[in-house]
């Protein structure tokens, strides 16, 4: 998926969140946990090799990830949404509206030890 076609869809995704009045939706992908309120999405990544064999080819390069970061955390921003993005259960970064301004921009890095178990599972494959 090229980086505008995930920004369309994003954006659409982020509209049809509004259609939650109350309650939460959850998904679960690849052992991993997306809850999805009307202003919030936790995803929640337990076995980041599962997911990796989702995404291979979709991510692109560092350069390209780190922009789409930065892109999604205005686009959250702009309109009041919040991702939060937890690694076994223990919060990771938080984006969007409810993130404290940071490196890059409206994404909040919570846990610098969780981000890098998480990059490094990702990188080797295995949890």
């Amino acid at each position: 998926m090229s980086i505008m076609n995930f920004f369309l869809f994003f954006e659409k995704f982020l509209d049809a969140q509004n259609f939650i009045f109350s309650g939460s939706i959850e998904i679960k992908i690849a052992d991993s946990k997306i809850e999805i309120s009307r202003d919030r999405i936790i995803v929640d990544i337990r076995a980041p090799h599962k997911l990796k064999k989702m995404l291979v080819g979709s991510m692109g390069s560092l350069r390209d990830g780190l922009k789409m970061l930065d892109e999604a955390g205005k686009m959250l921003k702009a309109k009041k949404k919040t991702l939060i993005l937890k690694y076994d259960g223990e919060d990771v970064a938080v984006m969007g509206y409810d993130a404290a301004p940071g490196i890059f921009g409206k994404v909040e890095i919570k846990s610098k030890i969780s981000l890098m178990k998480l990059l490094a599972a990702f990188m080797q494959g295995q949890e």
